[in-house]
């Protein structure tokens, strides 16, 4: 006896793709951006596939985090977007390389670029020539960004409220309080702030903001050394002028 499966027998009749992955494809395909947000019924009347296998397919892409799914419908997960921002940061490293060249040719001190992701810092790109191994970052690693000067300058462009669902469950309620009156004193800066760890490592960094809505990037370029922070201090008028011309240069593309 022969067993006739009605998806196919319907996909057929309408022209939609017969593999998995053009199906996938197709059904992602839809979401114009972080900001789209569309119903499994407008996923079915906009692909033509059958709607049991359009539910199958959005609980597996939810499950595996390339779709999110709430009561007002599905938008493109982290997976998905994660994807876009690796196009992004690469963008954001060519922009920032030339400046991060020459703040390191002017100053001699280690010139970062960074982003928030999350409660971290992950740092994209290091120069520093045959110093920069004697500061303790790494291209690619991740710090958390209330350890870090640079983290501290991007959270200070982020609204009180997100940082407090940032960091819930990790600061107590007493280093909330100091995260958020250290980042307000940020604020008044502009983004701008320097400090000396622990170790005597001397950190000044500015932020950038780029991008609106939900595609907003966070970054940072900050200069790091074993110097007294009166020389940081001195180097902020240089980061204010990268930020100004990276946030121009951004807003171009």
């Amino acid at each position: 006896m022969t067993v006739i499966d009605n998806d196919m027998v319907d996909v057929a009749a309408a022209g939609v793709p017969p593999t998995m992955a053009e199906r996938i494809t197709l059904i992602l395909d839809q979401f114009d951006g972080a900001n789209t947000r569309l119903t499994a019924e407008d996923l079915v009347q906009l692909t033509r596939i059958p709607r049991s296998t359009t539910h199958r397919i959005l609980d597996q892409l939810t499950q595996l985090n390339w779709l999110r799914h709430n009561r007002f419908g599905y938008r493109l997960g982290w997976r998905a977007i994660a994807l876009g921002r690796s196009n992004e940061r690469d963008e954001l490293r060519a922009v920032a390389a030339p400046h991060l060249h020459q703040l390191h040719l002017r100053t001699r001190l280690i010139a970062h670029l960074a982003v928030l992701d999350g409660r971290d810092v992950v740092w994209l790109d290091k120069i520093g020539g045959r110093c920069a191994d004697t500061i303790a970052t790494r291209v690619g690693g991740r710090s958390r960004a209330d350890l870090t000067t640079e983290g501290k300058a991007m959270l200070a462009l982020v609204a009180p409220e997100q940082v407090d669902v940032l960091f819930r469950g990790v600061l107590s309620p007493e280093a909330m309080t100091d995260l958020h009156g250290r980042l307000g004193q940020i604020r008044m800066q502009s983004g701008r702030t320097w400090e000396t760890d622990p170790r005597g490592v001397s950190s000044a960094a500015a932020a950038v903001r780029s991008g609106d809505g939900d595609q907003i990037q966070l970054s940072c370029v900050s200069l790091r050394g074993r110097v007294h922070t009166d020389q940081l201090r001195r180097v902020l008028p240089l980061l204010a002028g990268v930020t100004r011309m990276m946030s121009e240069r951004l807003a171009e593309n």
